[in-house]
């Protein structure tokens, strides 16, 4: 009898921990999709050498015209004809960190193409009061 008193309390034992342990979960793969964005935002931009459709010029310490309209997937092309260094960057909390052209010098142009639609602020990472939108069809 105390053979079986003894199992009994095992088996008992081990269903006891096998229920605490699964939480009800299944041991099947998930095959949900997260619909959370990534810490750092999805890629809505990136920086290109292909000529622009779409032209942003850069004078002195303002861009011309300061509200762009494009399409998705066309580059926008900023050309500096100041002498000052400039970049078009977007603000902080609108996609990528990475969504910015190079340092764009006298004479030069550096492009973005969007790869999502919606209306985009954007600065000059050198001299910040530079300001701008773009907008995304």
């Amino acid at each position: 009898m105390p053979h079986r008193s003894i199992t009994a309390l095992a088996a008992g034992a081990v269903l006891i921990l096998a229920a605490c342990s699964s939480s009800g979960a299944s041991s099947a793969p998930s095959t949900a999709v997260s619909s959370a964005p990534s810490p750092a935002g999805p890629q809505v931009c990136k920086e290109t050498t292909d000529p622009g459709v779409v032209a942003v010029s850069i004078v002195d310490f303002d861009f011309q015209p300061k509200g762009v309209t494009a399409k998705m997937g066309q580059v926008i092309a900023f050309t500096n004809s100041g002498s000052a260094p400039h970049t078009a960057t977007l603000d902080s909390g609108q996609g990528n960190a990475q969504c910015t052209t190079p340092t764009i010098n006298a004479g030069k142009s550096g492009g973005l193409v969007f790869l999502l639609t919606g209306s985009y602020k954007f600065h000059c990472a050198i001299h910040s009061k530079m300001t701008g939108t773009i907008v995304i069809n």
